[in-house]
């Protein structure tokens, strides 16, 4: 039950990144920021037209409202230039006070010249599904009600007017479908959390290539860590249901046959 609220937690955490700057803002699946340093023209023979990288560079370092963005599953983060930052569940209204920036400053396209809002806002709703996770989450939550259930140790008077502690054997069809759930939810969450990881980092690439290294990208490190963290303990309660039918079983088995 510790381990299924454990899993419940780092699940929770990990969908509310970047919907709060309290804490929640380092809790971020793809990390867009303009890079500092200049560009150098890569030299590859593919490359057709290298005079665009120089045009992209030129375009990407003016004076940007912006300096990076966070996507969540839930939410976007923003670290403006003053380092101050905002985050908020809705693009668009990070892009509406991004503009009103940029027109203090006689320049709204310049406020954020690649659009890093639209391509963070683009991932989210595009690349990234949080429906498993949800899944997940409902799933060890049920089976955290079904261990409840389970009966404890208490103590009974034997034929010989002593007492002893006793822990009955849990109901059967409940270990099953705990069992089961917890299954489901290590398979859901592992299906949710590879894809995650796999989306991140060809997301980061893509970006850092389509704009010929004028754009960083970063991998969140804490919302990997909180991703796996929970597979790995949803696999123990799976794992630790499945020893405790397997083991019950051979008693019973061997109880018969005695």
């Amino acid at each position: 039950m510790v381990i299924c609220s454990i899993t419940i937690i780092l699940l929770s955490i990990l969908l509310a990144g970047c919907t709060s700057s309290n804490g929640l803002s380092n809790v971020y699946l793809v990390s867009l920021q303009y890079r500092n340093t200049s560009t150098s023209i890569p030299d590859d023979p593919v490359l057709v037209n290298p005079g665009i990288v120089e045009k992209v560079y030129n375009v990407s370092h003016g004076n940007s409202t912006i300096r990076e963005v966070r996507a969540g599953y839930m939410g976007l983060c923003l670290t403006l230039s003053n380092r101050a930052q905002l985050c908020s569940g809705s693009a668009a209204a990070l892009a509406s006070m991004v503009k009103a920036e940029g027109i203090q400053g006689n320049d709204a396209g310049a406020a954020d010249p690649l659009n890093l809002i639209w391509i963070a806002q683009n991932f989210k709703e595009k690349i990234v599904f949080d429906g498993l996770i949800f899944i997940t989450v409902v799933l060890t939550f049920l089976c955290f009600i079904l261990l409840a259930t389970f009966p404890g140790w208490h103590e009974e008077i034997d034929e010989n007017g002593s007492e002893r502690e006793v822990k009955p054997f849990p109901s059967w069809p409940v270990m099953q479908v705990a069992m089961g759930l917890s299954a489901l939810g290590f398979m859901f969450g592992l299906v949710s959390i590879f894809w995650q990881h796999v989306n991140s980092s060809a997301a980061v690439t893509m970006s850092e290539s389509l704009t010929y290294g004028a754009i960083e990208g970063r991998v969140g490190t804490a919302a990997m860590i909180l991703g796996w963290a929970a597979v790995v303990c949803s696999g123990i309660v799976a794992l630790a249901l499945l020893i405790m039918i397997l083991s019950i079983r051979i008693l019973r088995e061997l109880t018969d046959e005695e």
